[in-house]
């Protein structure tokens, strides 16, 4: 009886590296099941169901109780993961198009991946480590850590539907592919070219990238939800580019980005640009995720740039962050530029177990306070 379970974020490595655990159960196994699981109700359903003694699990995106329970083991799981850029390059080909939803994926997977960075024996399969290395050795090293025995002509039929060449050498390694190579063989990348992904781009590297190499281990300094990330309240939810409009009634300016976090305490800053006088304006920020998780009023003096600052704590890393900029009065004229989120762990190590587990005992809402950039200061 085997169970063998792989994690990963979307992208290149993750999708070769399913395709590869299958092709290695095709050679080691008379039979089995594969299923894609996100709960552990999820994954007791496809044990129990199954028609093998053999069952091959993959996630992209576990939940807690799922992650709970695979930490709760020493079996050693492989996780499967790529650069940022890499991921939503991949995400662009794959679905033809250029959205913000691929980026809210694609935090919403590396934030549910981190909550296994406790498990003292996972295999980590990084694509920009292991790219040019040929893939005999990453399959080796697969069979290894699962405990799966091929033999040479296994291992051979093996590479073989992974793209190499049948008619080379079989005791030189010179016609076996690379990482990249068997998988440019196996899955063409879709000919769809987006004429212009900048703008998704941007807010990859701002929101996305600081995790590379940090999803099971390490720690994030900061990353940035930019502007542009936001919805416009006013415009049906477009994307929150130029200057923000004030004049009107009391109401939200802006929301979103619907990004992802790992489980943890939080530090947020907010920023904005007012270059015209708004006279006593005060503006409410809430951070919402199932509840309200923090919630501080800012009442800016002056113009210039401003910055707001407060914590909070993420307990379930599926579910998005939501934020929420409120003016509190009606305004006859005015406007906001350069509104974005500076994010930062509060703690060194984040996406722990304990951090699941823990609760805060802070309420989530603090009084309003006039803030200049780089200074608080509490209002009278």
């Amino acid at each position: 009886m085997t169970l063998q379970i792989a994690l990963g974020i979307p992208g290149l490595m993750s999708t070769w590296g399913i395709h590869a655990l299958k092709v290695i159960a095709d050679e080691a196994f008379d039979d089995y099941n594969y299923a894609s699981v996100e709960t552990l109700d999820d994954m007791r359903n496809a044990w129990t169901s199954r028609s093998s003694q053999n069952v091959i699990l993959s996630s992209l995106y576990p939940d807690a109780a799922l992650c709970a329970f695979l930490c709760r083991s020493k079996t050693p799981y492989i996780i499967f993961s790529e650069s940022a850029l890499d991921s939503i390059a991949h995400l662009i080909h794959q679905f033809a198009k250029q959205d913000i939803a691929l980026v809210r994926s694609l935090s919403a997977s590396i934030a549910c991946v981190s909550q296994m960075r406790p498990h003292p024996f996972l295999v980590h399969l990084d694509r920009s480590k292991i790219g040019n290395v040929r893939i005999h050795r990453i399959i080796a090293q697969m069979c290894r850590q699962l405990g799966v025995s091929l033999t040479p002509a296994g291992m051979i039929r093996c590479l073989e539907q992974l793209g190499m060449d049948s008619t080379g050498s079989t005791t030189e390694t010179g016609h076996i592919p690379t990482l990249e190579e068997s998988a440019a063989r196996i899955s063409p990348h879709d000919v769809y070219q987006p004429d212009k992904v900048e703008g998704l781009l941007k807010i990859v590297q701002h929101a996305i990238e600081p995790f590379d190499g940090k999803i099971l281990k390490g720690q994030v300094a900061s990353l940035t939800w930019p502007q542009e990330s936001f919805l416009l309240a006013d415009k049906g939810g477009e994307p929150a580019t130029g200057e923000i409009d004030l004049v009107g009634q009391a109401r939200c300016l802006v929301y979103g980005p619907y990004f992802h976090l790992p489980a943890g305490e939080w530090n947020v800053r907010f920023f904005l640009d007012i270059d015209q006088n708004i006279y006593g304006q005060i503006f409410t920020i809430e951070i919402y995720s199932e509840d309200v998780l923090g919630k501080i009023r800012v009442r800016p003096s002056g113009t210039g740039s401003f910055a707001a600052e407060t914590t909070f704590r993420v307990e379930g890393p599926k579910i998005p962050i939501e934020i929420r900029l409120f003016t509190e009065t009606g305004s006859i004229e005015g406007a906001i530029a350069h509104w974005h989120a500076e994010l930062s762990p509060v703690h060194s190590e984040i996406g722990t177990l304990e951090d699941y587990q823990a609760g805060s005992d802070s309420g989530p809402e603090q009084d309003t306070v006039e803030m200049k950039l780089e200074s608080v200061n509490h209002q009278d």
